[in-house]
């Protein structure tokens, strides 16, 4: 850790936003939890690159603080800016402050940027139980962004809070959806529904190459935890999926190949 009076040090106090820009980003790269205390302040800058950086460096400097930061990032998810609003959902997925769950539940549908609300959903992923019906609902919604309603059925997948038979219900009313319908199918594939695996093949040799790589990387996030029970069963057929989407998009051969060597054999 820099001693007082270190270039970093003076940077984040100089009232120089491009300067103390500069500070957070290094203190990220570093990684240093002891700095909170040093960047909480600048949540508070009438800049606002100053005031998201600073809260973008909360969430990764403060994941062993929450009980310190969690009350700071809840109050920065009503800034009158979109970004700093963004960056603290996003710090709250990363650090985990259980109180946070519940206002992050209701602003799911409340808040007007439709980025903001992708990031709460997101996020709600590491709050399992606390937003259960605001996540399906989000996902119901049709005038709802397609980012969004991504995002809460990654967060209703990871968190297992839809049974297997409920989300087979929103896979059959609106798994033939090209912008949520894969999306909908790996999350039953990841609950236990190993029939869904045919129709994922299926959308891989017809989906367009936006939403093949979105395909892709929700390929890829079935190797992360909670994984499905069935993942090593099935890693033939997956290959076979991933090839087929790296056939169709040459450009995403590398992220495929990647895939595949991490597949259990």
């Amino acid at each position: 850790m820099d001693g007082g009076g270190s270039p970093l040090d003076s940077a984040l106090v100089s009232g120089d936003p491009d300067q103390q820009v500069d500070a957070l980003i290094e203190l990220i790269k570093r990684g240093d939890g002891a700095a909170v205390a040093k960047v909480l302040p600048l949540v508070d800058s009438g800049d606002v690159a100053v005031r998201s950086e600073a809260v973008r460096a909360i969430g990764y400097l403060g994941i062993a603080q929450a009980p310190v930061v969690g009350p700071v990032l809840l109050r920065m998810l009503s800034d009158s800016d979109e970004m700093v609003r963004n960056e603290a959902a996003e710090a709250l997925g990363i650090v985990r402050y259980q109180p946070a769950g519940d206002a992050l539940a209701a602003l799911l549908g409340a808040e007007p940027s439709w980025m903001v609300r992708a990031s709460i959903a997101e996020a709600l992923g590491s709050y399992p139980g606390q937003a259960t019906a605001g996540l399906v609902q989000r996902v119901r919604d049709v005038e709802e962004f397609g980012e969004v309603r991504r995002y809460a059925i990654g967060s209703l997948a990871r968190t297992g809070d839809l049974a297997r038979v409920e989300m087979s219900a929103l896979v059959a009313e609106f798994g033939y959806e090209p912008e949520i319908g894969p999306q909908l199918r790996i999350a039953a594939y990841r609950l236990g529904d190993q029939t869904q695996l045919d129709e994922i093949a299926g959308d891989a040799g017809r989906l367009d190459e936006d939403e093949s790589a979105r395909l892709l990387n929700d390929i890829e996030d079935l190797l992360r935890s909670p994984q499905p029970p069935t993942l090593q069963e099935d890693s033939p057929r997956i290959k076979t999926i991933v090839d087929v989407i790296a056939m169709r998009w040459p450009l995403y051969s590398r992220q495929a190949g990647a895939i595949r060597d991490k597949l259990p054999k």
